[in-house]
């Protein structure tokens, strides 16, 4: 069994002049989200982060870190910069098998739309309805899968447990 919780960067700044979107800070908002996100996900202990390597989803894993201990490996992925959800499953199926428990923090629309495409037939139903309107910044999703090689992993043996909001 594994088990994926893919949480969405907390909220950034708007881009500054001549400023590259992949540069965007958290903002003091999206820090405390980030707080949130670490104690939300504190008990389940995964044992990587797996990251997108922009600014605001770096930092958003780096304060995820923080609350989780140092002990956890953070990985960053350039590829998973406003990845497509093709992207997003390519990487998953490449993580070393010891892992069971995995945190991907990435960008909308792909990972709403990788959240619906995984989402198997034994998935929660209201789950579903609250990523329609994509997830939020600070928002994730837990994913179960039957696999036990992260090279398999389909819709089929996958299915959506929980959507969370921030503060929730």
């Amino acid at each position: 069994m594994k088990k994926i919780y893919l949480a969405r960067h907390a909220t950034t700044h708007h881009a500054k002049k001549e400023q590259q979107d992949r540069d965007r800070p958290l903002t003091t908002k999206g820090r405390n989200e980030a707080s949130w996100l670490g104690q939300k996900i504190k008990d389940i202990s995964p044992s990587i982060i797996i990251s997108s390597s922009a600014v605001r989803a770096m930092e958003t894993s780096e304060i995820i870190q923080e609350a989780l201990g140092s002990d956890i490996e953070l990985k960053l992925i350039p590829e998973l910069y406003l990845a497509p959800p093709q992207i997003i499953h390519s990487e998953l199926t490449e993580i070393d098998d010891q892992h069971k428990t995995i945190l991907l923090v990435g960008h909308n629309p792909g990972l709403s739309q990788f959240l619906f495409d995984i989402s198997g037939p034994n998935s929660d139903r209201a789950a579903l309805q609250r990523v329609y309107g994509g997830l939020p910044p600070a928002g994730f999703g837990v994913l179960d899968s039957t696999i036990t090689k992260w090279a398999g992993l389909t819709k089929a043996n996958t299915g959506l447990e929980k959507i969370y909001y921030p503060g929730e």
